[in-house]
């Protein structure tokens, strides 16, 4: 289920944006819901942290908060993967927003036909990313996004994820060809997910994703 979040700072603007939504979704079939919608950001920050939001519909202008923009970028340091779609009154700041890896931006006053076409984007996008799957073994298929990074150890590879640690024979050559570009070989005994890495540390030469876990830099000089 693909997880909706709405945040404005006018309540009959939520209101309104929820019922519309919740119309589109279902004259799409699209299968997700609107999980928390709310004029608290700290509400939404939690959310997102958390990875509990895959689609945010996000105000510019609030009267108490920070700038919707301000507000986007602080989420995006915490979460890089989720859809931001603003929707706002004041067209003069598209060129910003979409430098918060912006989705799409929708002006009001927003109608059915707006919101159905950007979900129908959305689903579209969701769904592609969300099919693509590898086979570790015999027993265990995982999805790729829920992974963190691979290393090879002498004739075994771990495959990292969310929930747990898979192993399979399959060498990193060979995981690496059937996994999305985001993916990179950044030493001879690893594979990393750049969509999940938090911070670099150059002085101890250290990879850190968003769950903790860590692994050599390698030849990943360009993301420094």
């Amino acid at each position: 289920m693909i997880n909706i979040g709405i945040c404005d700072d006018d309540t009959s603007s939520i209101n309104y944006t929820k019922k519309l939504i919740e119309s589109g979704l279902i004259s799409i079939e699209f299968d997700a819901e609107i999980s928390i919608a709310t004029s608290n950001q700290q509400a939404i920050y939690s959310r997102i942290e958390k990875r509990e939001i895959d689609i945010l519909f996000l105000d510019i202008n609030f009267n108490n908060g920070k700038n919707g923009i301000e507000f986007a970028n602080e989420l995006r340091k915490v979460n890089k993967k989720f859809k931001l779609v603003f929707v706002t009154s004041h067209f003069e700041y598209a060129m910003l927003a979409f430098s918060c890896k912006t989705f799409d931006y929708i002006l009001k006053p927003i109608d059915i036909d707006k919101i159905t076409y950007v979900l129908e984007r959305l689903k579209d996008d969701l769904m592609a990313a969300r099919t693509r799957f590898i086979k570790v073994n015999k027993d265990y298929t995982i999805r790729t996004e829920d992974i963190y990074y691979i290393e090879h150890n002498k004739s075994k590879t771990a495959i990292y994820t969310k929930d747990s640690v898979y192993e399979t024979t399959n060498s990193l050559n060979t995981i690496l060809d059937s996994l999305p570009d985001y993916f990179i070989r950044n030493h001879r005994s690893f594979i990393i997910n750049q969509n999940e890495v938090a911070k670099i540390d150059k002085d101890d030469r250290l990879i850190y994703f968003n769950n903790g876990l860590n692994c050599p830099i390698g030849n990943l000089l360009h993301l420094i």
